[in-house]
């Protein structure tokens, strides 16, 4: 196993440390503690809004998915009867 950490030294595959110039700098991101106690209310709304509406198209297309398969099921149906 130490054979193997010198060749990655070695071959230059460890991660160097960052220049003393970026060491400072502000991330464009600043992460902010969560705070539970008081709920962003337009996010859970916006969140359980798109999923109750995600729900009701899911539920629509499969309501008329059943409805063309039965129609197409006895169209085919009286066709086989007439042959």
């Amino acid at each position: 196993m130490a054979a193997g950490l010198r060749a990655v030294r070695r071959w230059g595959l460890v991660a160097a440390p960052p220049p003393p110039s970026l060491a400072f700098t502000r991330s464009a991101f600043v992460v902010k503690k969560a705070n539970n106690a008081q709920p962003n209310w337009l996010r859970v709304g916006l969140a359980f809004g798109t999923s109750a509406a995600l729900w009701a198209l899911l539920i629509k297309q499969h309501n008329e998915d059943v409805t063309e398969y039965e129609r197409r099921k006895a169209r085919a149906h009286q066709c086989r009867q007439c042959s």
